[in-house]
């Protein structure tokens, strides 16, 4: 769509595995799964919308062979198609757990629409679930199956819950489902599933065992870039591509969880597996197609809904930076700032939307942050960092 937006007239060719038109993933372990929010919703564009935009949607199809330097990819029926230029927008594929019994039925990954259908009429029968991984997936799911009344465990291998939110906000939402129910134990790993046919219990590395109709692995995904190594091209696993989203080789691109890229704002090479990557992404790469020459480097941000309760966070959290509160968790809102140097690199807010628009400013501006001004609620934060863009301008501050 946004080749058409910037003038391409060419032939567009849109390929996907899956028999739906492009749809967001994000809803499936959220409001679709609850029932809140209908399938039209979930689709980016109609179907008629493409054939008006004249993309050709192939659903149901699979790319098994790129050849860069010919510019041709073979499908799974045998045709072959030429290309200019190629994105690769793969995504990623739900890691399975390699123990004994894990080819049971009723044990189960998630990541399609097909596989959210097939969960939501499990969870209306309220089985016993155990989660494996205690993520944001894994925690969106369990809170999703106590919703319906399940009984719910979680196991997660590591020693914090929701590890990426640092242990303060992650015991927070430990809390949030332990007060829902949901049994929670961590430092816990998997050694067998057990059953004839179905998966009736998971046994621990401690002995323990959890009887349950049902297990929802959640414990990562992997990035989709077979292709890309069957091809010569660069990968780290994710497809290695430059400020521009072009992979080692000329012509091929990639964008979305299975792209790697270097951020000079972070001064490191990152793969987001997160809706809002994927979407600034996508409608970054089609100009780089065209030849524009701009850098991608946007600020990370990302949330997860925990029962009735909106995480967010915009920038990066570092391991080991000391996190600065505001508000108090008691309440359900509250912010935890994390700065470096004077300057703010994160800010994960809990129903706390003006703190998370305040650190985007902020961290855009790279301002010093005078002490004790983020914690100090008489602060009008918001306001604050408002007079700060405007003092530094459109171009400082972006």
């Amino acid at each position: 769509m946004s080749l058409r937006d910037r003038g391409f007239d060419g032939r567009v060719v849109l390929i996907g595995e899956e028999k739906e038109p492009p749809y967001e993933r994000p809803p499936l372990s959220k409001g679709y799964l609850s029932g809140e929010l209908p399938l039209a919703k979930l689709f980016l564009q109609s179907v008629q919308s493409y054939a008006d935009r004249a993309i050709e949607w192939r659903p149901q199809v699979k790319v098994t062979e790129l050849r860069p330097g010919a510019g041709t990819i073979r499908l799974d029926d045998g045709e072959v198609l030429e290309f200019g230029r190629l994105l690769l927008a793969t995504g990623a594929r739900p890691r399975a757990l390699s123990v004994p019994g894990s080819d049971l039925e009723g044990i189960v990954t998630y990541r399609s629409l097909g596989e959210a259908d097939w969960l939501l009429a499990q969870l209306k029968r309220q089985p016993a679930v155990v989660v494996v991984g205690g993520g944001f997936l894994g925690s969106e799911l369990a809170a999703a199956a106590r919703r319906q009344g399940c009984p719910v465990t979680i196991v997660e291998v590591g020693d914090a819950f929701i590890a990426p939110l640092g242990r303060q906000v992650g015991d927070f939402c430990a809390d949030l489902h332990r007060q829902a129910g949901v049994e929670i134990l961590l430092g816990e790993s998997v050694s067998r599933f057990l059953g004839r046919s179905q998966v009736e219990a998971v046994e621990l590395a401690s002995g323990r065992r959890l009887p349950c109709d049902l297990s929802l692995v959640c414990v990562g995904v992997e990035p989709n870039s077979q292709l890309a190594v069957a091809a010569g091209l660069a990968t780290d696993p994710g497809v290695v591509v430059d400020e521009h989203c072009q992979s080692s080789l000329e012509g091929v691109f990639a964008a979305g969880d299975v792209a790697s890229w270097w951020s000079p704002r972070w001064q490191q090479r990152l793969r987001l597996e997160h809706y809002d990557n994927a979407h600034q992404q996508g409608l970054f790469v089609a100009g780089a197609m065209l030849g524009d020459s701009s850098v991608y480097d946007p600020l990370p941000y990302f949330w997860t809904e925990q029962y009735d309760t909106m995480v967010q966070q915009v920038g990066i959290a570092r391991s080991g930076d000391a996190g600065i509160v505001r508000g108090d968790p008691a309440s359900g809102r509250f912010s935890l700032f994390q700065v470096r140097s004077g300057a703010l690199l994160s800010c994960i807010a809990v129903n706390r939307f003006p703190d998370l628009a305040a650190a985007r400013r902020l961290i855009n501006s790279c301002v010093q942050i005078p002490p004790g001004l983020l914690e100090d609620p008489t602060v009008d934060l918001r306001a604050w960092s408002q007079q700060v863009e405007e003092e530094l301008g459109p171009t400082e501050s972006a």
